[in-house]
């Protein structure tokens, strides 16, 4: 029996605008040249090129238990997908359809109030994720020892260093079992030992059910954690397939054959 598609994306596009635009100059221009076709195609062309399309038209879909890489190169477009697929931005256009209980790890400072303590943090995160305070405290302890951090744990998180936060923040998201978690590039600020550990955890997460999708320029870390990839190039799907079919066209971009 096939397993479920839990995350599908349909046709999703993504522009942002590059340059600041005189809202209040454009409609003056477009009501002045309304009955001369050809200004207003010059201000239709000069809208147009003020545009980054930073995903176009995005197509796949991932099953319950898959733990998926997106790779590409800077600017590819990776962590606008993973933005919109947590719900932080809204695609231009298309369609997402998410099934399950989703927490992210985006970048250092998402996710946490930065004025409010990592143990307060703990419990706002948990009652976002739908958890009661009861099943919280279960497993406070254990996330915090996770972490390493007990020391610190009463002061604000606005004090942490990168490396504190993403501890935290990882244990957090581990410990309150979601069924799909969204993760990218944060483990890149931790240090090798606690890199090491975290591996170890997602791999048990995902055979405990969870599907992953993990931005990474690691390609050995997707080796090793995911059971296939999808290559972002430009905004733009080049290849969704396995791990060693993606490293390869990937492996061809960077020496500029494609």
């Amino acid at each position: 029996m096939m397993s479920e598609d839990v995350i599908l994306i349909e046709n999703i596009s993504k522009f942002f605008v590059k340059n600041k635009i005189n809202l209040s100059k454009v409609v003056k221009d477009l009501v002045l040249s309304s009955f001369h076709r050809s200004a207003k195609n010059v201000r239709h062309q000069e809208l147009e090129s003020n545009k980054h399309w930073a995903l176009k038209d995005i197509n796949f879909s991932v099953k319950k238990n898959d733990a998926v890489g997106l790779v590409g190169f800077n600017g590819s477009g990776k962590s606008t997908l993973l933005k919109i697929l947590s719900r932080i931005i809204e695609p231009t256009t298309g369609i997402i359809k998410i099934k399950g209980r989703v927490n992210s790890l985006l970048e250092v400072g998402t996710g946490f109030h930065s004025d409010l303590s990592g143990r307060d943090n703990i419990f706002l995160n948990g009652a976002i994720l739908g958890m009661c305070r009861h099943e919280i405290l279960e497993k406070f302890q254990s996330i915090v020892d996770y972490s390493e951090i007990a020391d610190f744990i009463d002061m604000p998180v606005k004090y942490y260093s990168s490396g504190m936060y993403v501890r935290l923040a990882f244990s957090v998201a581990a410990h309150l079992c979601p069924e799909i978690l969204f993760l990218d590039e944060v483990l890149a600020v931790g240090d090798q030992s606690f890199q090491k550990k975290c591996l170890n955890t997602l791999s048990e997460l995902q055979e405990q059910g969870t599907t992953l999708i993990f931005v990474s320029h690691d390609i050995k870390s997707v080796q090793r954690l995911c059971n296939r990839s999808v290559l972002i190039h430009k905004g733009d799907v080049i290849c969704n397939d396995d791990i060693a079919t993606v490293v390869k066209e990937y492996n061809k971009l960077q020496k500029g054959k494609v």
